[in-house]
C-alpha cells in the first residue's frame, strides 16, 4: 500500500545555488539517517519536479520555489498557496525561508520588515504550520567558505588565506581565479560538483544557520533542539 503524504517542507530559496546546496543537504542527511532517501518525481499533470523524503514508514513531500529576485518576493506567497496548501490541504507544511541580506551591513531584522512582513502573514494565512528561518548575512558562499579545507581539496590547492570581501561570492570567485586562468567558479547547477564536495558536518557545526532544524523537523527520530 502507497504510503500517505502527512508531512510537506516547502523550501522559499533566493537562487538556484541556494536549491542546489538545499538539495545536497537532505542527501547528506538521508545519508546520515539509516533507512531514508531523497526521491525525484516528474508530475505529468503540472510539469513540475517534485521531491520526497521517504522511509519504511513515512513520506515527506518537498517542494523548493526559487524566487530569482527579492522584488519578486510576494510571488512566493501565492506560489504556497497554489502549489503547496490548495495542491496537497491535508498535509501539514513547515515552510523553511532560504534567504541572504546579500550585505554584512544589512541587518537579519530586514526579514521581519515590509514584503517580509506581509509574506508571513500570507503563509500563515494558508495555513503553514511552522515558518523556519534559515536567513543569513551575506551569500550562501559564505556559509561553503566555512568549509574551506573541503574548498581547497576540491580545486586541488594548499590551503591559504581566504580573499576578503564583503560578499561571499566575491570571495569565491576571487578564490578560484588564484587556482590559475581558465578556473572559475559558477553559480547555479554548475556549483554542484564543489556543493557535493563540502563536509555537512562541519557546515552543520559552523554554519549561524539552524541547520540542526531541518534535520530535527524532516527526520523526526532526533528531538527537536531548543
Amino acid at each position: 500500500m502507497e504510503k500517505r503524504v502527512l508531512r510537506g517542507a516547502a523550501f522559499i530559496l533566493e537562487g538556484d545555488t541556494e536549491k542546489i546546496f538545499y538539495l545536497a543537504l537532505l542527501e547528506y542527511l538521508c545519508k546520515k539517517h539509516s533507512g531514508w532517501r531523497l526521491e525525484k518525481e516528474f508530475d505529468p499533470k503540472t510539469g513540475e519536479v517534485r521531491y520526497f523524503l521517504e522511509s519504511e514508514e513515512e513520506r515527506t513531500l518537498i517542494k523548493l520555489f526559487v524566487v530569482g529576485t527579492i522584488s519578486q518576493l510576494t510571488n512566493s506567497a501565492q506560489w504556497f498557496e497554489k502549489s503547496c496548501h490548495k495542491g496537497f490541504p491535508s498535509v501539514k507544511w513547515t515552510v523553511f525561508l532560504c534567504y541572504d541580506t546579500d550585505s554584512y551591513t544589512s541587518p537579519i531584522t530586514k526579514f521581519y520588515e515590509g514584503d517580509w512582513e506581509e509574506l508571513r502573514k500570507s503563509l500563515s494565512r494558508s495555513r503553514a504550520e511552522r515558518i523556519v528561518d534559515l536567513a543569513a548575512q551575506a551569500d550562501i558562499e559564505d556559509i561553503m567558505l566555512l568549509d574551506s579545507d573541503s574548498v581547497f581539496r576540491f580545486l586541488n590547492m594548499e590551503p591559504c588565506e581566504i580573499p576578503t570581501g564583503a560578499k561571499g561570492k566575491r570571495r569565491m570567485k576571487r578564490l578560484f581565479r588564484m587556482k590559475g586562468s581558465g578556473v572559475a567558479y559558477h553559480e547555479g547547477t554548475r556549483a554542484s560538483a564543489l556543493i557535493h564536495a563540502l563536509n555537512f558536518d562541519a557546515l552543520i557545526e559552523r554554519s549561524p544557520l539552524r541547520f540542526d532544524l531541518v534535520e530535527a523537523l524532516l527526520f523526526p527520530e532526533r528531538p527537536e533542539p531548543v
